[in-house]
């Protein structure tokens, strides 16, 4: 009996040498963790892809729908002769095409350029690039969606309020304006303005709020927020490079509201409400989406696997000296 257990034993014991790496169940909590991010990984793209960006581009293109009046919009009427109405257009301070492209790659070159800056720099340039553009794309996704929110809440205010701008005579040039008498109320009316575009012709009474507002306020203050939870530390090389950042992002967002009411744009309390707007975007995003920027411990777990114990303290470019890290 003793014999036979003996063979047996070594029976298996021959079969598992013999066995192929690769067909041996692992048991250690790496290789689970690692085999289940492989199942998950098409699992991922397909909700990704299947899901979330066509509802992106859906609601992208509603926003784009809204924006060249090809939905249906109110219009609300105007006083006769209101003064408040009759300023001169004489473009913007701020326009939309820069708004756009400042509120779509600033935070991406700053969240890229900020943790490219905090990587140690013993890493290798692949393991570095790789792990710099997943945690960009995790930001930047997150801030996309608040950004889309914005723009998408705005839009349909404008389409349903139809509040005329403070240029609303000089760029639409209404056709009964040219009849009404005295100060008496207009509740219809017909853009007839041959000096200006059919955009602007409809954008000139989409005052309420300000969009401009909304979405530089909200660019602005969730950079200036990221760089002060990512960057900013009492230990760094420099201790006015991220304040000043922070002071260019408010800087931005003062420029492109307070422009609104000084190019006459916007009455004052259309940019109120942007700010207001901005506001609640930033704290929704900031909180529930990424989570105040802290650090997840399952994010470091992973990247720490594909690090050597030697590379779990680090010297970055900012830091003065060796700082205990846990990179995600």
């Amino acid at each position: 009996m003793v014999h036979d257990n003996i063979i047996r034993v070594s029976v298996e014991s021959i079969k598992r040498l013999t066995m192929p790496r690769s067909s041996i169940q692992r048991r250690d909590p790496e290789s689970q963790q690692l085999t289940q991010e492989k199942c998950s990984r098409p699992h991922w793209l397909w909700w990704t892809f299947g899901v979330d960006v066509p509802l992106f581009l859906l609601v992208a293109v509603v926003v784009g729908l809204f924006e060249f009046g090809i939905i249906p919009q109110h219009k609300s009427g105007f006083f006769c002769n209101d003064p408040a109405l009759s300023f001169p257009f004489k473009g913007d301070t701020v326009s939309m095409a820069v708004l756009m492209l400042t509120v779509l790659l600033l935070p991406f070159v700053l969240i890229f350029g900020t943790e490219f800056v905090f990587v140690d720099s013993t890493y290798s340039s692949r393991t570095k690039f790789d792990y710099v553009s997943r945690e960009t794309f995790k930001i930047y996704r997150n801030y996309l969606c608040g950004l889309i929110f914005n723009l998408g809440f705005v839009e349909v205010m404008k389409g349903i309020t139809g509040n005329p701008r403070p240029t609303f005579f000089d760029i639409c040039e209404p056709d009964t304006a040219k009849t009404c008498n005295g100060s008496e109320y207009v509740s219809t009316f017909e853009c007839t303005s041959t000096r200006f575009s059919k955009w602007y012709q409809s954008d000139s009474y989409h005052s309420f709020p300000s969009g401009h507002t909304s979405s530089s306020l909200y660019c602005g203050f969730f950079m200036a927020w990221y760089l002060q939870r990512r960057a900013f530390s009492w230990q760094n090389r420099t201790v006015l490079l991220v304040p000043v950042l922070q002071l260019l992002c408010i800087t931005y967002v003062a420029t492109c509201s307070l422009t609104r009411i000084t190019d006459h744009r916007h009455h004052w309390w259309d940019v109120l409400t942007g700010a207001v707007i901005g506001t609640v975007t930033f704290l929704y995003v900031v909180s529930a989406l990424c989570d105040n920027f802290k650090r997840i411990a399952s994010d470091s777990q992973n990247t720490s696997n594909c690090m050597t114990d030697s590379q779990q303290t680090v010297r970055t470019l900012v830091f003065d000296g060796p700082q205990t890290t846990s990179v995600p």
